[in-house]
């Protein structure tokens, strides 16, 4: 018999002291966690659907097979937790401690990470089909592999970053800052020819 899945709609938890719970089995639907201490929060299996996470503490967390639908994320700590085979779809990221997080098969589609400051995390394998990055800091990130399919990257910063096996669009050639970029042979064409250059054997 399936464990009973706990539903919570509409909910306010600002301000709640809530470290070190482990929540297995939830769904949180419109309910706001504002500036809640939540650090330490261990979640497995929990969906969270337009929710407020709005300057909430959510470092040392680790969440497993947990969704972030549509969420806020917005002067939130995030930093030393981790992120597996969860989706954070449609989340909007504003003015977020970070790093370091760690990222394993994260689906960051339609998630808004503008001007982020993103330096240095390993995001392989990860999903950020039609992501904002506009003016996003991803210097030094690892990209190996990742779905960057319709993602916004005007003004994005890849210096240094890792992007061998990367799904992009042409724009990205154009439109992201790429100095010392490790890219592979067949995106060092597709590079080549966004730019208006004719790659002859």
């Amino acid at each position: 018999m399936a464990e009973e899945i706990e539903e919570f709609v509409g909910e306010d938890f600002s301000d709640a002291r809530l470290p070190r719970q482990h929540w297995i089995r939830r769904h949180y639907t419109g309910c706001t966690f504002r500036d809640a201490d939540l650090s330490e929060l261990r979640t497995e299996h929990v969906v969270f659907t337009d929710c407020d996470f709005t300057g909430a503490d959510l470092s040392d967390g680790v969440h497993t097979v947990t969704a972030f639908r549509s969420c806020t994320f917005a002067r939130t700590t995030l930093w030393h937790s981790q992120f597996r085979s969860s989706t954070l779809m449609g989340s909007t990221f504003e003015q977020c401690r970070m790093r370091p997080v760690d990222f394993d098969e994260v689906d960051f589609t339609l998630a808004s990470l503008g001007r982020a400051d993103l330096r240095g995390i390993d995001f392989t394998d990860c999903r950020l089909r039609e992501a904002n990055l506009v003016e996003a800091d991803l210097r030094k990130a690892d990209l190996r592999a990742v779905d960057l399919h319709g993602a916004r990257t005007f003004g994005l910063r890849l210096e240094d970053a890792d992007l061998r096996g990367a799904h992009v669009d042409a724009s990205l050639w154009t439109s992201a800052k790429l100095t010392g970029a490790k890219i592979d042979l067949t995106q060092a064409v597709a590079m080549a020819a966004a730019n208006g250059l004719v790659v002859e054997q």
